[in-house]
């Protein structure tokens, strides 16, 4: 009997879902939006997204691309707006308001794709309440990115600046270099391979920070409250100041030919070669490994 019941639940449930899969798409139609603009027209790009997944990347020509497929609950207004003020190009995707089922999210609503040609917008900005953000492929002087919730993912990604405040979701950056980078979270995991920063400044309430395969050059800074933090070079730095505070967490640090001060449970500090590069790792609960 029990077994009987457990399969009408599974079986109920499947309907349910389906009749709401249904009916989310009762009052819908399909959304298709394509834009072009030349690129020594445009120095800036605005990007505010409610929940749509988001792709930037390279343009394979002199051109800046916009293209949007998703679908539209209401009929009398379009849910992302492409609108351009003299040299600054605005992209705005709002929340849309639905039927009975609005609640019920089985799949992406859409999905917004920009192209830019490298080195031609001065800088690139995302405000983004929910949704996936994907870079690859892309040069511009400064990237700014606002996320609330969703994944950010940089792959290939070059800026002199950057600029990423983060809520929710994970943070991934994977072979891109930065001029300056500045990250503020609450509650990520934060992932960066193959990194080049002149100057990097990583500061989270909790999560996981990772940096494999990074490059000595210029200043490091690492702050987290709770959380563990691995940082793995490149190759084995030769002109480094390591500054290592752990308050209540293990510290490991295995560099070579790094001349310390201070080695204690709960700090270390000490220099490599001539210590023109710098790297300060600050933690106050969590566990902190270097080498």
């Amino acid at each position: 009997m029990m077994k009987t019941n457990k399969w009408i639940w599974i079986l109920a449930a499947v309907v349910l879902a389906g009749i709401l899969g249904i009916a989310s798409q009762v009052g819908t139609r399909k959304l298709e939006i394509t834009e072009h603009f030349p690129s020594e027209a445009i120095q800036s790009i605005d990007i505010i997204n409610d929940s749509w997944d988001l792709e930037v990347e390279e343009s394979a020509d002199n051109q800046i691309h916009v293209d949007i497929t998703g679908r539209q609950k209401d009929k009398k207004k379009t849910p992302v707006a492409v609108t351009r003020k003299a040299n600054r190009l605005i992209i705005q995707q709002d929340k849309q308001i639905g039927g009975v089922f609005s609640a019920f999210t089985f799949q992406k609503e859409g999905t917004i794709r920009v192209a830019i040609p490298n080195n031609t917008v001065e800088q690139v900005s995302v405000v983004n309440h929910q949704g996936d953000l994907n870079f690859r492929a892309l040069a511009a002087h400064n990237l700014i990115v606002q996320n609330q919730a969703g994944n950010v993912k940089f792959d290939q990604t070059e800026a002199d600046s950057a600029n990423f405040n983060l809520v929710e979701g994970d943070l991934t950056v994977n072979n891109s270099s930065f001029g300056r980078m500045d990250v503020a979270a609450k509650g990520n995991d934060l992932y960066f391979k193959n990194l080049t920063s002149s100057i990097l400044n990583v500061v989270t309430k909790s999560g996981e920070i990772v940096l494999h395969g990074v490059e000595e050059k210029g200043e490091t800074r690492i702050e987290t409250k709770t959380g563990d933090i691995q940082i793995v070079y490149k190759t084995a730095p030769s002109s480094l100041k390591v500054a290592v505070e752990n308050t209540k967490g293990d510290s490991t640090v295995q560099l070579a030919n790094l001349i310390t001060t201070k080695d204690t449970e709960e700090e270390v500090n000490g220099t490599i070669g001539a210590g023109e590069n710098s790297l300060y790792v600050k933690s106050y609960s969590g566990s902190v490994g270097i080498k």
